[in-house]
């Protein structure tokens, strides 16, 4: 009978050992599948889009001149030039004429300091006439031309005191006209 009880414990212990390992083999199966399907659930997923960036640029523009100062005048006819200058954002189209206007005609008045327009002694006839020799008055003969991003000559401006003004003041004779730039 020990025979048969040592036959039966080491069939029982057979056993065991397999049914062990089979239980190991499935529970590091088990264990390898959870924790590649965890691994798995925690994958990250990238997917696209897109967003549209924009801008635009605005149109600019501003104008100035140089002093236009003549000779003394003796009573010949004397001209002076102004140096017109635009600075306009680039490709910017823009014309620039006189918004100020004449006092009699195409005449502009240059006035003694301390004069009176309406007194023909303090008051010098000036015409103006821009590069093409267009006589220019307020919202007559322009200047035209297309912005470059940085400030640039844009025309000439020539004035001419006529000959032959005679009994005037002596003193200082001038003139401020605005220009206007539209783009």
């Amino acid at each position: 009978m020990n025979k048969k009880l040592e036959k039966n414990n080491s069939i029982f212990e057979k056993k065991s050992k397999i049914t062990l390992a089979k239980s190991t083999t499935a529970l590091t199966c088990l264990i390898t599948s959870l924790f590649v399907n965890s691994e798995t659930g925690l994958a990250q997923t990238t997917t696209t889009g897109s967003m549209v960036v924009s801008t635009s640029v605005a149109s600019t523009c501003t104008v100035s001149a140089g002093a236009m100062t003549f000779a003394a005048y003796a009573g010949s006819e004397i001209t002076a030039t102004s140096a017109i200058t635009a600075n306009c954002t680039n490709g910017t189209a823009f014309t620039i004429s006189f918004a100020t206007a004449a006092d009699t005609g195409s005449t502009y008045y240059l006035v003694r300091s301390g004069g009176s327009s309406s007194t023909e002694s303090d008051r010098l006839n000036t015409i103006f006439k821009n590069g093409s020799a267009e006589t220019m008055t307020a919202g007559a003969a322009t200047i035209t031309g297309t912005g470059s991003g940085s400030s640039a000559t844009a025309g000439t401006i020539t004035g001419t005191i006529a000959a032959s003004q005679t009994g005037k003041t002596a003193g200082s004779y001038s003139k401020t006209i605005t220009l206007n730039l539209v783009y």
